[in-house]
């Protein structure tokens, strides 16, 4: 697989990323704003970030930017330092959620975040012979900026009316960005609650786990912790810390639906008259979820850099992606796992009740994860194809892959950005139709129908367990 994905940058650090091409990449984003123009660059708490972030700035200042290098700080930061700074882009060396061998690349320029042509660009441009400095643009000298009280501050007046909140909260930033911060940053924002952390500590192997938070399993530790502790909420928030996930006062882990349908409650009358932007692989609970509340769901792809986009174009509200990002209008379109958990913090004050209670009054989900199929890249067109011609009589849609919509539920059908397979995933209305759908579905796919459903019932085996 490539290392240039749909929206971002992503390889091996030891074998496919190196210096020279940050170094390219870092020259071909500083071209892309007017010299002397201010750009930030920071990046995550992997072994590799520290070398890696210096080739992108040295490429930054060769291009004439005004860089502002901005050290180790979670993504969010990062993003919030362009907004503050007013610069016209940002640059973050991360892998996110992936394990400490993969590294990679994020950015904005201006307020967009990147397009696949924007990732081809970065591409052609490291391919090309003549990646020298551009000598009609003199180089700049990097400086630096600590923009951690600016960020706290602007929490605490955003919050200000939840200072006196009394809830005890568990957090795992996973050995990542937000590890000895997150802590102190919160307790800043609500001094009279009582926070206690697991994996508190940054370190670039991320305490020898990869640091996803979407992985129920790698939940665990917290569960354990907010069951022990008798907190009122856990949270978890990935590698490079735009990510949340969450663990009620039970010590349950809330599923994609949940959080999502927790934090569409949390919003309530906010949402009315209001767009509200969603990952298409989500239940159709969440859509129907956000139209009770009056608002209207704009179904987007999957990846952040779609949603964000999306959040931008339509001026919506909120918007949540299944891996755990959420976007708010407030954050000018963006996502920051910290604000998101500031937010929840706030609510559960403000309204008494747990989130166990409001876990369970979420509607009832039936569907699949992601079902993964190896399969070679150029094969992958024609099966979605055959899944459109077998299931034509049926609405469809196209944003990614294919989604078929029949009656009872829905299959979604599309290529994975992040390794060569075809991912499947379905909803029913009850695990029967679930199933019935599944077993239609595979016999009208025979060349690996057998294979999907094998995957299928050995998914849904864990699952129910």
């Amino acid at each position: 697989m490539s290392i240039y994905k749909p929206c971002d940058i992503r390889g091996a650090a030891a074998t496919e990323l190196s210096p020279q091409l940050y170094r390219s990449w870092g020259r071909t984003l500083g071209r892309q704003v007017e010299p002397g123009a201010k750009f930030v660059a920071g990046g995550d708490v992997r072994a590799s970030t520290g070398e890696f972030l210096a080739a992108l700035i040295e490429g930054l200042c060769q291009s004439g930017a005004d860089v502002v290098d901005l050290g180790v700080l979670p993504t969010p930061m990062i993003y919030y330092a362009r907004q503050r700074l007013q610069a016209a882009g940002c640059a973050i060396v991360t892998a996110s959620h992936n394990p400490a061998a993969i590294n990679g690349l994020k950015w904005m320029v201006a307020d967009r975040p990147p397009t696949p042509s924007d990732v081809a660009a970065l591409q052609r441009a490291a391919e090309e012979t003549g990646t020298v400095p551009d000598a009609s643009r003199s180089s700049t000298k990097p400086r630096t900026l600590d923009i951690s009280f600016d960020y706290v501050a602007c929490l605490q007046e955003t919050f200000v009316d939840a200072l006196a909140t009394q809830l005890h909260i568990a957090i795992d930033p996973m050995a990542g960005c937000w590890a000895g911060k997150a802590r102190r940053y919160l307790h800043a924002i609500f001094p009279q609650c009582l926070f206690s952390t697991i994996h508190d500590a940054p370190s670039p192997d991320f305490d020898g786990r990869a640091p996803d938070c979407s992985r129920p399993h790698e939940l665990d530790e917290l569960c354990d912790a907010v069951y022990r502790e008798r907190a009122h909420l856990g949270i978890a928030f990935d590698g490079d810390g735009d990510r949340i996930a969450l663990v009620d006062n039970e010590g349950a882990v809330l599923n994609a639906e949940e959080a999502a349908w927790v934090l569409l409650q949390t919003l309530g009358p906010e949402l009315r008259g209001q767009r509200f932007v969603y990952d298409l692989k989500f239940s159709d609970r969440i859509a129907e979820a956000a139209r009770q509340l009056g608002a209207e769901p704009l179904v987007e792809r999957s990846g952040h850099a779609f949603l964000r986009a999306r959040m931008c174009h339509s001026g919506a509200l909120f918007g949540a992606e299944v891996s755990g990002h959420y976007f708010h209008r407030a954050l000018d379109g963006g996502d920051d796992g910290l604000y998101t958990a500031c937010r929840l913090i706030a609510w559960l004050a403000r309204s008494g009740q747990t989130l166990a209670q409001l876990r369970r009054s979420c509607p009832a989900v039936y569907m699949t994860p992601d079902l993964r199929v190896p399969m070679a890249v150029d094969a992958q067109p024609a099966i979605i194809e055959q899944a459109r011609t077998a299931w034509a009589q049926f609405p469809q849609q196209a944003i990614d892959g294919v989604r078929i919509d029949i009656p009872g539920g829905w299959v979604l059908v599309r290529s994975s950005v992040t390794e060569p397979a075809l991912t499947f995933r379905f909803e029913g209305l009850d695990w029967r139709a679930l199933d019935d759908l599944v077993e239609h579905f595979c016999d009208s796919l025979p060349e690996l129908g057998d294979d999907l459903w094998q995957r299928y019932r050995g998914a849904m085996g864990a699952l129910l367990q």
